[in-house]
């Protein structure tokens, strides 16, 4: 369970800082003057920089749930409150996604991207994946199962494999998204809402 926010600018003597909100606490990571570093972080230190980020998974919340059929709703308490909550949502969500894959029955996909984002990673939200998105990428996924979707969505870069989702998964979903919207009506909702989400990310963020 994770927050990852990449900054893309100088923040507290890093010259350029990513957040990580994790169970337990905050980590500052990034360069410095004397190298690379990583620093723990009072969460009161970040609560207002992690605000506008917070609110933009608020609304891919929404999105996700006007999509799927689902009610997201934002808890109210601390970062470490709402990352719990989002986590949660995840999973709901994940379930969803699984029960409307399964009626797909086998496929095969193959397809070069431009770039290819990942707002999610397993129960992690990579806001990394978004500002710097896989560039010239293939997108692979073949599900081998008839009643249950099996198998798994792979990004490889250069050839080599450099993430991987389940394709039942919230995260293999948006990467099925991108890849071949064509498989299902949700998949192509979903390709519009990673759009918005992506441009809606970079209003808000120093990172280009």
């Amino acid at each position: 369970m994770e927050f990852v926010i990449p900054l893309c600018e100088p923040w507290r003597g890093f010259q350029e800082a990513t957040v990580i909100v994790k169970e337990g606490g905050v980590l500052a990571v990034g360069r410095t003057a004397e190298g690379f570093d990583e620093r723990p972080v009072a969460a009161e230190e970040v609560a207002s920089l992690a605000a506008p980020y917070m609110e933009l998974y608020d609304w891919l919340g929404s999105e996700l749930g006007r999509v799927l059929g689902l009610e997201y709703r934002r808890a109210a308490g601390d970062v470490f409150t709402w990352l719990r909550s989002h986590v949660r949502f995840i999973d709901e969500v994940g379930a969803k996604w699984g029960r409307i894959v399964d009626g797909v029955g086998p496929f095969s996909v193959r397809r070069f991207l431009r770039r290819v984002y990942m707002p999610y990673s397993g129960h992690a939200l990579t806001l990394t994946y978004v500002a710097y998105p896989f560039p010239d990428a293939v997108v692979v996924a073949e599900n081998r199962g008839r009643v249950m979707a099996i198998g798994s969505v792979v990004v490889e870069w250069g050839g080599v494999k450099v993430a991987s989702a389940g394709i039942r998964t919230l995260a293999g979903a948006f990467l099925l998204a991108q890849a071949a919207p064509e498989l299902t009506p949700e998949l192509k909702e979903l390709k519009k809402t990673l759009e918005g989400f992506v441009a809606r990310f970079f209003s808000i963020s120093a990172c280009r």
